[in-house]
């Protein structure tokens, strides 16, 4: 599930969170120069800040809420808004905006509006703070490489998927239904039942002709017609069959599912780490985020693309890796952990239980 900065919105599955910032004032003074070290945020006694790879602070918290560094600006918040600021800690983006998502491809999507009443629209901003389009959408995701951003928005009393480029063109279907975000260059669709996909253009390149479908990844996807479960290229052509559903490839394997249980394939179809867990995310940079058997605790901890274990399952919650660094969660002491690629502990804390 998607975790954005916001309180919760009922269409969503969004992460809430709260801050106050760094702007002058706030006792929490800005960097004589801007740095090229990782800087990862951390929360203690209810205030967040930034350390550095080594575990150093390098910024005292003093926000409400500090998210990761993306494309040189991170997420903050003064308790009540959302901003953004640079690794000299100083504000480049007043916080004016009732929830926000991290700079992705030169831009963020951030919304305006109250939650409780359901008047909350989203936007997208470039890393000046100018405004390329204004909030208008129940819900945006990040633009991908292509210039795109999925997009809900409300027809009567429908609400239906589109895009939106970064001229701010509104691009809704209305012979075929947009099921996915653009993914290696295509995007799934549905037409009178059955999936193809299409390009940034908006043309159809392949035919809407499966009865399932999944997102391109590395060049393959999945697609199953008349029973049959197959791999497919970018042209629509059946490079493999195979026996089960697969998810998005990505380091080369995707996870499937067979018996309850998840494991990966690599592009030939074939078993590359046997299904062993309650769930597989996908890889990325080497490691994916798996979940162990409930049997056997449901703890998550990491496999490398061998299938060796090399963060052990020990913890509740996993978030995704961030610079080669994330963020996980122990629930019965209410205690985050920093950890590198290898598992070392580069921080902890304890985190509010909102």
């Amino acid at each position: 599930m998607r975790k954005r900065i916001v309180q919760i919105f009922s269409l969503l599955m969004i992460m809430l969170c709260l801050c106050s910032c760094s702007s002058p004032g706030t006792g929490n003074a800005a960097l004589l120069e801007d740095t090229d070290e990782v800087l990862l945020p951390f929360e203690a006694d209810g205030k967040w800040g930034y350390i550095n790879s080594r575990g150093a602070i390098v910024i005292e918290p003093a926000y409400a809420y500090a998210g990761y560094f993306s494309e040189g600006l991170a997420i903050f918040s003064d308790g009540e808004r959302y901003g953004y600021i640079d690794k000299r800690n100083q504000v480049v983006i007043q916080p004016t905006y009732d929830g926000a998502d991290t700079f992705t491809n030169g831009y963020a999507a951030v919304c305006t509006g109250d939650w409780e009443s359901g008047t909350a629209l989203w936007g997208f901003i470039d890393t000046t703070g100018t405004e390329i389009v204004k909030p208008q959408f129940l819900y945006a995701e990040s633009f991908t490489p292509e210039g795109r951003a999925l997009i809900w928005l409300s027809r009567g009393e429908e609400v239906v998927n589109g895009f939106v480029n970064t001229k701010g063109e509104v691009f809704v279907p209305e012979d075929y239904e947009v099921c996915s975000r653009f993914s290696d260059g295509l995007a799934l669709i549905r037409r009178n039942g059955l999936y193809g996909y299409i390009n940034a253009d908006y043309a159809i390149v392949i035919p809407p002709q499966y009865d399932d479908a999944g997102d391109f990844g590395e060049g393959l996807a999945y697609a199953e017609k008349d029973g049959e479960k197959f791999m497919i290229d970018k042209t629509g052509k059946p490079v493999a069959s195979v026996e089960y559903a697969f998810g998005t490839f990505s380091d080369g394997l995707a996870s499937f599912r067979k018996d309850d249980l998840y494991g990966y394939i690599d592009r030939n179809g074939k078993i590359a780490i046997k299904p062993r867990f309650a769930w597989a995310k996908d890889f990325r940079n080497g490691l994916a985020a798996v979940q162990a058997r409930m049997e056997e605790g449901g703890k998550w901890g990491f496999v490398n693309t061998a299938g060796k274990m090399v963060i052990g399952a020990i913890y509740d919650e996993v978030e995704d890796f961030r610079q080669d660094y994330i963020r996980v969660y122990k629930y019965d002491n209410s205690t985050y952990y920093i950890l590198d690629r290898n598992g070392k502990i580069i921080h902890s804390g304890h985190y509010r239980v909102q």
